[in-house]
């Protein structure tokens, strides 16, 4: 058991309870807490569920009470468990592990000190304009981009793209338009209908630049959240892949697609009102209502889970990393993609599955330095991260 300055843990501490700790602080914390305690299991107390405000406000007046008399410098068992409770129930960013029994005693080794650490992604974006001229929206400066038909394509602040309408288009074909992030890139738009669109990492939507004719078609691979402006003359259908894919059929709704190919499984979550969710071949037709989820993989039927976790699906958007018993590899493919990274296996790789939250800002050694736990290492090579036994 290490020692450590009864001060520092204090105030890190406190800070993780207020939610105003800062990335690193956080893996400093969480490096603190491999150290003085690898062995620990942490629960969250059936009480502080029922009762979230005044468990925080107990849990900051023993800290509170620790510094003034001066006693302990370091944090117990019970402590910590109480304050990682605290840290997953209200400030939501930590991990923790379910973890799977072992068979030999437990291995630690902090990530090494590197100088290749690897920072977050941002709002990164390529347009590829009708006619093929690419703008990189991540150096373009702010304003009136192109003309595109009846639509200016304009970039706003905060990693926006707006197309702005003062005329419907009719009898010439529509052009189209593609947004594209690259891995470590997400980026958010606004199309001609008003409807808005969030891209995760290495994503891309094709899109008119007027809708035109009795629905609205776009074509998705990746990651995308949808809130579909109303309009029950024209229906807002999303293919995946292809014109040939999987189909997604609304009028006016809130929605996640998430169709990486590596994931193997396509998944359209409903957030609010209802959407159809249709294979290409004809092999199955869906209904969704909020809160529900239609999987489809290839050469599979539809299915529809009812027990999903919408706050883990939404994570992306809202600036986190959020697991709910996923195993390494689910974690590492959404780090993979945030970082930019390519990732590689060494040894046996760990059965532990994985729960909390972390933040998506935080550098990618940050990141892992909170995940390592039991069983479970890693390593940054340049572009690389190595999972090690």
């Amino acid at each position: 058991m290490s020692e450590y300055p009864d001060k520092r843990y204090l105030e890190l501490a406190e800070k993780w309870l207020l939610g105003t700790i800062s990335p690193a602080e956080m893996a400093e914390y969480a490096r603190w807490y491999n150290e003085i305690d690898p062995g620990a299991v942490l629960e969250v107390p059936a009480q502080s569920a029922t009762d979230a405000d005044a468990y925080r406000l107990k849990l900051l007046g023993k800290i509170n009470e620790k510094r003034r008399s001066g006693r302990a410098h370091r944090i117990g068992r019970w402590d910590w468990a109480a304050v990682a409770a605290a840290v997953l129930l209200m400030a939501g960013m930590g991990i923790y592990l379910i973890r799977r029994p072992s068979a030999g005693p437990p291995r630690y080794a902090a990530i090494p000190h590197s100088q290749h650490d690897i920072p977050a992604g941002g709002n990164k974006a390529v347009l590829t304009l009708a006619g093929g001229k690419r703008v990189l929206l991540d150096s373009a400066a702010n304003g009136t981009l192109a003309q595109q038909g009846s639509s200016q394509v304009r970039k706003l602040t905060n990693g926006h793209l707006s197309y702005l309408t003062n005329r419907e288009e009719t009898g010439a074909s529509p052009s189209f338009n593609t947004l594209a992030t690259p891995r470590g890139g997400q980026y958010s738009l606004t199309l001609p209908d008003g409807t808005h669109i969030w891209l995760n990492a290495a994503s891309s939507i094709t899109y008119p630049t007027a809708f035109t004719g009795k629905d609205r078609k776009v074509i998705l691979t990746g990651e995308a959240y949808f809130e579909v402006a109303g309009d029950k003359e024209r229906p807002f259908r999303v293919f995946i892949g292809s014109p040939t894919g999987l189909e997604v059929g609304v009028l006016g709704t809130h929605f996640n697609i998430n169709a990486y190919a590596d994931e193997g499984t396509i998944k359209t979550t409903l957030l609010e009102g209802s959407v159809r969710v249709s294979k290409g071949d004809h092999s199955g037709s869906t209904l969704l209502l909020p809160g529900q989820q239609a999987q489809a993989s290839p050469g599979g039927s539809l299915r529809v889970s009812t027990d999903v976790n919408t706050e883990e699906v939404m994570a992306w958007k809202n600036g986190l990393f959020q697991f709910d018993n996923a195993d390494i590899q689910t974690v590492m493919r959404q780090l993979a993609r945030w970082y930019d990274v390519d990732v590689s296996y060494e040894g046996h790789i760990t059965e532990d599955r994985f729960a909390g939250k972390l933040p998506r800002d935080a550098s990618a050694a940050e990141t892992l330095h909170i995940l390592e736990k039991n069983q479970v290492h890693f390593r940054i090579e340049e572009k690389k991260i190595i999972v090690l036994p």
